[in-house]
This record gives C-alpha cells, structure tokens and sequence, in this order.
C-alpha cells in the first residue's frame, strides 16, 4: 500500500488520540529520537550541531533531539528563537526542562552559536498558521545561511502542510532532509514543497495510521503494470492507441506522444494529423498515419498535442467525446473544453475512462481562475477539475497531483526540473495512452505513467528533450520488472522514491 498523507484535521485527531493512549510526552520523545537516529545517519561520526527551537511542540521536539544526540557523543547548542520559552506545564515544556538538567547550553541569538555541521529546524512544525516575523524571521535566515547539512523536523518552519506553499510572503527553511512524524503531510510532496523538504523520511513513531484519501504514489500502486510480459505474445495482445493533433506547425506534438506510446508499450500506434499529410515519420517510422482513425480499430484514444483550434479539430474532439473507450485529453482540446459549455457537458458524461492532463494555464481555464489561484492549493484545484468534469483530473507540475471524483487523491513524488520542456506533456499523454491501450486497470495505467515519466528525469535538471522520456521511463520500468521478478512484491513495498537518504555524498561525514 501507497503511504498515507494526512491532511491537518486528521494529524490533530491521531496526535491527541495517541496522546491519551500512550501518555503524555511519549510521541514528543518518539519524535526527538527518531530524528537524532536520522542525524546519525546522515552525520555517522559525532560533530557539531545546532538545534533552533521554537515556543510550542516542534521545539520540545528539537529539545529531545538534542539531548538523545549529546547522549551519543555529539556537541549540541540550543538555540531558544526570539527568547520564548515553552508554555509551562506543556511537553514542550518538559522537554526543554530535560535539557536543562543535563546542563545543554543554550543561546537566544544563533548568530552566537558556534559553527556547526548539522543545523535542525524546530521552529515551527503544522501548527503554525500565520506568516513570519520579527526574530522568526532572523533564525529562519541564519538557518539557511549556513554551510551545513539541514534538517527539518516534521515540516519546514514557514510550510503550508496542506498546500505545500509558503504561509505568507516570506520564504521559510530551505532543508536537505525533513523527517516528517506520524504521516506524511500532502504540502511536503507538492508546490514550493516538494523542492524545500528535501528527501523526505517518515516516522509513524510506532502508531497505527488511518486509511486517507491522499496517498503518495508508489510502485506498488501499479503492480499490475510491474508483472512481466508472457514469452508467448503478439502485438495485439498489447492494443492499439490512436493519436490526434498536430495542427498547423505542431506536428511534432503527436509524434512524440505516438513514440512514446510504442515504447512504453503499446501494440501499435495510428496518427492523426488534423492539419498536416505525413505518411511517414523518419523518426519513427513504426507509427502508422491515417487520413482519419475508425475509431472501431483502436482500443484507446489520446487527442490534443498540437491538436489547434480549427474547425476540424473540434469537429473530432466532439467525436472523440462520444467513445466507449479510453480518452485522455491533453492541451489544445483541454481549452477547447474550457471555453465550450456543450463539450463540458459532454465531457462529464462520458461513461468510459476519461483523463485530463492540464498544466497550471489549463487548470486555471477550466475553473476560469488565475495560475495563481491554481497553485495556491493544487490538491483542492486537481479535486475541484476532476467534480466539475467528471473526470481523473492529473494536474502537472512539482508534485504532479491525481484526482478522482470519489476524492481519492495521489501525490506524485518523482520528477525534476528537466521535464520543464517542450512535448514533456505530450510524452506523458503518449505513455498513459499505451498503457490504456494494453488494457491495464485505470488507477494502474494512470499512477504508473505519471510515476516513470517523472523518474525518468531523476538528477536531470536540464538539457532532456521529451524523446528521451519515454526511452529513459522504459529503463525504469523493465529494472522494476525485473526486481519483481527476482524478490516478489512484498520487496517492492518498501522502495519509496523520495527515501534515497544515503545516495546522496553530502550526507556522509
């Protein structure tokens, strides 16, 4: 199973709950261990490290942290941000009463903290809900000033959990590692999030976590997609995808979805070039034109890279609405869509599969918002696209967000800035149809197409060109086929992209 991100309301219910079952104090020195173990980790050989502590729970959190680190040998100062105490009486409270007795040095400026090699933030964790100021705002500088390995404890201090953008106009904590508690958290994954965290580990510190209707996506997910092909095959055993688009001067959008969708798959692929007459592509010469798909001969449809805005174009979209099969609409028919009451009811009628795969300015076309407004909380716009049109809405970008109407919600966790680039999306629409085409369960051809274009761009961050996506994403998947084969399932479940902690040199001592 795909790790459970909770939403806020839900984290205070589980916190308070365990609270009255295991006693109190008992999560926060779960919490301050379990990171002091991450730092030994991350720093094997004991250094100097510096802990910035809030007023509330992150920074009894902090408090434990330092102290079960000085336990094992590492110099460690406390540094109380803005002079606030905890509130006596609280865990926090006792926590740093805990380090005072151990005789733990603490500073209430952390320009006057010696240089350190770890820095931890436990300013603020989920509970903060108003932008930063004043000496909040000096710490949360000097932290990321620092020539040192930076961990956050729970969220970045400044981080919307929810959302995943910055609380206000001021950038919070920038971090290498967070260590996240109980659950993850959806902000961690998505928006300015995904790129602050760093390499997420979570801890559930020993409590059973409820079922959410926000996962991240995991292999697991789609391991159908993951079994191996059967030695005895043909190429209709793996279903044919139509392709339309290429309007005037973007013909190269539907041929990097139809080269996509043979690599990853698909049986055969038939292209439409609503504006354009190629009858050959020497790029690809295994992709078949046709003047006009029968809709009768294909298994799946994918219509809108470069699709335009003609007559013509619409006239197939309307068409292409009225399908029995698979439809995933990218792009141009995306607008089209936006701007045509009659084709959005059409749309939400559909009673065959149909994805969406609009990208921030399509979003906000859709819901006649702003970019912006879309990326203020791209899980509840992805949720609010896929209601209004009844459909799986996949809303591109950092933290690529899957939603269904039923609410369930996936996270996507792979991805880098080198997808930033031309046809990126049609490579993606190209590879979910070929795994539609082969006649996949739907959550398994969506999350899996999503997930391997993602890693497929994993430590690139410019310089790939969208024909390299679908071949580097077929890498991926035939190593996870072949790690299924050799170790079964139950291995596969415990891979998690974003736990690579010890891959990375800057880590180690």
């Amino acid at each position: 199973m795909s790790e459970q991100l909770l939403e806020l309301s839900t984290l205070r219910e589980l916190e308070e709950k365990n609270a009255r079952i295991l006693g109190p104090f008992t999560l926060m020195e779960r919490a301050g261990t379990a990171a002091a173990d991450l730092v030994c980790h991350l720093h094997k050989s004991p250094c100097t490290v510096t802990v910035l502590c809030g007023p509330g729970n992150n920074g009894g959190d902090g408090y434990v942290c330092a102290r079960a680190l000085v336990e094992r040998g590492y110099d460690v100062y406390c540094v109380q941000v803005a002079g606030k105490s905890p509130k006596e009486g609280t865990d926090a409270y006792k926590a740093k009463q805990m380090w005072d007795e151990i005789g733990g040095k603490t500073f209430e400026d952390p320009y006057n903290a010696p240089k350190s090699q770890v820095v931890i933030d436990a300013i603020f964790g989920i509970g903060l809900n108003k932008p930063l100021k004043g000496e909040y705002i000096d710490a949360v500088q000097w932290y990321n000033e620092r020539e040192a390995v930076h961990v956050s404890l729970d969220i970045p201090t400044g981080l919307d959990s929810q959302t995943g953008q910055w609380i206000g106009s001021m950038p919070g904590c920038c971090s290498d590692v967070t260590i996240t508690f109980l659950a993850g958290k959806p902000g961690l994954f998505t928006g300015i999030g995904q790129e602050v965290c760093g390499h997420v580990h979570t801890d559930n510190l020993g409590v059973s976590i409820p079922l959410s209707n926000i996962n991240l996506v995991e292999p697991i997910d789609f391991k159908s997609v993951l079994a191996p092909r059967k030695l005895i095959s043909s190429k209709k055993d793996f279903g044919r995808l139509g392709i339309i688009g290429g309007g005037k001067g973007t013909v190269g959008a539907a041929l990097i979805a139809g080269a996509a969708a043979l690599r990853m798959g698909a049986g055969s692929v038939l292209v439409e070039l609503v504006e354009e007459n190629l009858v050959y592509d020497p790029g690809c010469p295994e992709l078949m034109f046709r003047e006009k798909i029968d809709f009768s001969e294909i298994d799946a449809l994918v219509i809108g890279p470069g699709l335009g805005f003609s007559q013509k174009a619409r006239q197939r979209l309307n068409e292409a609405l009225d399908l029995p099969i698979p439809l995933i609409i990218d792009a141009d028919a995306l607008t089209m869509i936006a701007q045509d009451s009659e084709l959005m009811s059409k749309t939400a009628q559909r009673s065959a599969h149909t994805v969406l795969t609009p990208h921030p300015g399509e979003a906000a076309r859709l819901l006649k918002t702003t970019v912006k407004d879309v990326q203020s909380d791209r899980v509840m716009r992805a949720q609010e696209i896929s209601v209004l049109t009844g459909t799986v809405a996949v809303l591109k970008g950092n933290g690529t967000v899957i939603a269904q109407k039923s609410g369930v919600t996936w996270i996507n966790p792979t991805g880098t800035a080198g997808l930033a680039t031309a046809g990126s999306g049609d490579a993606l629409c190209g590879m979910m149809g070929a795994m539609f085409a082969q006649k996949f369960d739907f959550v398994s051809a969506i999350l899996s197409s999503i997930y391997l274009h993602g890693a497929a761009s994993e430590n690139i961050d410019c310089g790939l060109l969208a024909g390299d996506i679908a071949p580097s994403a077929l890498h991926i998947l035939q190593n996870l086929r072949m790690d299924v084969k050799k170790n079964g399932l139950k291995q596969l479940g415990e891979l998690s992209c974003h736990q690579r902690i010890a891959t990375h040199n800057f880590y180690s001592a």
